[in-house]
């Protein structure tokens, strides 16, 4: 998909493989990949407003699985746990 409301679906796809599979998992390897291949080759395709905000929270998705023991995900940011 390339329009607006199709975007988050790649997103989403992201986020459900983290939490069955979780981080480092090859299905999330191949879907991260397949997400930065799908923002680079419809970038003229998205307002850069909208893909921006699509792509970091994707990146927020995948690094959440790096911080230190202790720290919780949010999707508005790090919290204690």
């Amino acid at each position: 998909m390339t329009t607006d409301a199709g975007l988050p679906s790649v997103r989403e796809s992201l986020q459900l493989a983290l939490l069955a599979e979780g981080e480092g998992s090859p299905l999330v390897d191949e879907l991260a990949e397949a997400a930065a291949d799908h923002y680079h080759l419809n970038y003229g395709k998205h307002p850069v407003p909208v893909l921006f905000r699509e792509v970091r929270a994707a990146r927020t998705l995948l690094a959440a699985g790096t911080v230190s023991p202790g720290l919780t995900y949010s999707p508005w940011g790090r919290s204690s746990g």
